[in-house]
Order: C-alpha cells, then sequence, then structure tokens
C-alpha cells in the first residue's frame, strides 16, 4: 500500500493535471470570448505550465514535504 507509485502520488498528479487543463480551457474560452491577447494570454499560460510542471516535479514535494512520507 505505501509503495513509492501508488494512489497517494496519482491522486496529486491527476488533480494539478486537471487544474491545468482546466486553465488552459479558460485561455481559450477567453480567447474565443474577450479576444485576450498578448499579457493576459502569457499569465494564463504561464499559470496552467506551472500547474503541469507542478504535477510532474511536485509529486514527490507533496508527498515528502506535505505530506510527511
Amino acid at each position: 500500500m505505501g509503495a513509492r507509485g501508488s494512489g497517494a502520488t496519482r491522486v496529486h498528479k491527476t488533480t494539478l493535471s486537471l487544474v491545468a487543463w482546466g486553465v488552459f480551457a479558460i485561455l481559450l474560452w477567453g480567447r474565443w470570448r474577450f479576444g485576450w491577447r498578448g499579457r493576459v494570454a502569457i499569465r494564463w499560460t504561464i499559470g496552467g505550465f506551472i500547474f503541469l510542471m507542478l504535477a510532474y516535479f511536485g509529486s514527490k514535494f507533496v508527498l515528502e514535504l506535505v505530506l510527511g512520507n
């Protein structure tokens, strides 16, 4: 049950990945609805990228530092 790559790791990766997809969906919607370009689009893109980086690299951080495993 406590093996690496178990459910605890996947929950954080899945959650952060879904949040990143949500950020990119908002970016596409904002581009379509409000014509977001430039700085606004860059901020949303960087936000989504940060969530994807946390999902990829941050699972060890969450497990070891936040949850104390």
